[in-house]
């Protein structure tokens, strides 16, 4: 809320961390193409944590933040809702305005631009409380000229966090475990924790492990099958109770439980490789093409790699969409007959 004009401005995130919090501010400064000299927040503990003194620590991420925009930060009392009555009335303003009925949206982004877009038309049709008749948004305007200028390089909301994997290789970030592979099993993986993105990368090589949507919520397990796959093909038997069971398709699926187990193996190596190449969903496509050639053979990194390539490049009829060359002349040419075998 800006309480010069009373422009009143929201989007939309999963939480109430550092990470979120900085993201939408950003949302929020680049919309209206200014930052505010000062800002005065709540006790929130995506911003800081305040000590039995009454001092205010910020998060790392939200100080990187602040001094990137320049900002003068401060923060209301405890139980003094009068500090901030004018955010205060903005909130119960825009449930009523805004979210009733409920807005639906694909994403997260999407809902914040609608939001924000509803906002501005919201500012148009209400009125300035100091000055009667005129609209939010005309003395908004004016409100413009004190907003200081968006620096020239966009500022990252990441924290830096370097964890150890367990002995399956997965990473504890925020009370979910992310899979960094096999291969980094007990060893040091870093981590840089996004608002929307969790990736994982070696701290000695900077190669990256894996990447991954962030979680919200608690005990779950995101792993990327292509980082699976590699360990169920050491151990076959265990394909039938693996937690990338259920993102295999149902005829693959189907294909897969009805090999033998040298045959599976073979098959689980050659879909790591292809993952590994090409990612999950054009290796999927390529067992799929394999599948409906020929339904007895197993599946081979040579065979299912190039194709799964293929797919991902978009040539999605291979192989049989390919046009085959005309080489009719060169029956011509060797036979001496025309088209309809006469000789010539």
């Amino acid at each position: 809320s800006l309480p010069y004009s009373n422009m009143r401005l929201c989007v939309a995130l999963p939480g109430e961390n550092a990470e979120c919090l900085c993201h939408g501010l950003m949302l929020v400064f680049e919309h209206i193409g200014g930052v505010p000299p000062v800002i005065v927040m709540d006790n929130a503990t995506g911003a800081g944590r305040r000590n039995a003194k009454g001092e205010v620590t910020l998060t790392g991420v939200f100080s990187a933040f602040v001094a990137h925009y320049r900002l003068e930060v401060r923060f209301c009392n405890p139980y003094s809702g009068n500090e901030k009555g004018s955010v205060e009335n903005a909130v119960g303003f825009l449930r009523r305005n805004l979210m009733v009925p409920p807005m639906h949206a694909e994403s997260y982004g999407q809902l914040s631009r609608f939001m924000l877009e509803r906002c501005d038309g919201l500012a148009a049709s209400s009125y300035c409380p100091r000055l009667p008749g005129v609209p939010v948004a005309e003395v908004f305007d004016e409100e413009r000229a004190a907003l200081m200028p968006l620096p020239s390089t966009a500022f990252d909301p990441v924290r830096w966090e370097s964890r150890t994997a367990d002995k399956y290789g997965l990473v504890d970030i925020d009370s979910n475990r992310y899979l960094a592979g096999p291969d980094s099993a007990r060893s040091k993986v870093l981590a840089a924790i996004r608002w929307d993105t969790v990736t994982l990368a070696s701290p000695a090589t900077g190669e990256l492990l894996a990447e991954y949507p962030r979680q919200y919520g608690r005990s779950r397990n995101v792993e990327d099958p292509a980082l699976v796959l590699p360990r169920l093909a050491v151990k076959p038997r265990a394909w039938r109770e693996s937690s990338i069971r259920p993102d295999v398709p149902d005829d693959i699926r189907a294909w897969l439980d009805s090999m033998d187990e040298k045959t599976l193996r073979e098959s689980l190596k050659a879909i790591g490789d292809a993952c590994r190449a090409a990612g999950f969903d054009p290796a999927m496509q390529a067992c799929g093409e394999i599948l409906r050639s020929n339904r007895d053979m197993g599946l081979h990194a040579d065979s299912l790699t190039p194709i799964a390539l293929r797919m991902r490049d978009g040539e999605w009829e291979y192989p049989g969409g390919i046009e085959e060359p005309d080489l009719s002349g060169y029956d011509r040419f060797i036979t001496g007959t025309d088209d309809g075998g006469e000789e010539r």
